[in-house]
């Protein structure tokens, strides 16, 4: 009955991943494009602007880990309990 269990871990690891995969897919490519401005010259403020992920990147790349990381477990559970 265990490996029944393992299965159902290794397939919500499969969907967090693909979810997470979608997520980082679909944030980058609804973004509006980045543009730089000017750099002949010194900015006008001091501000400046650094371009970097979106926290849905963030959230996508964290849950897209997390499932690679459930996936690894159980496929290495399941091959423990083979070699046994």
């Amino acid at each position: 009955m265990n490996w029944i269990r393992t299965h159902r871990w290794f397939t919500a690891g499969l969907g967090a991943a693909v979810v997470g995969l979608a997520l980082v897919i679909t944030a980058a490519a609804t973004q509006p494009s980045r543009e730089f401005g000017w750099f002949a010259y010194a900015p006008l403020a001091d501000a400046v602007f650094l371009p970097g992920p979106t926290a849905r990147e963030m959230f996508g790349i964290g849950l897209a880990s997390l499932g690679l990381i459930v996936i690894t477990g159980s496929l290495g559970y399941l091959r423990g309990r083979r070699t046994q």
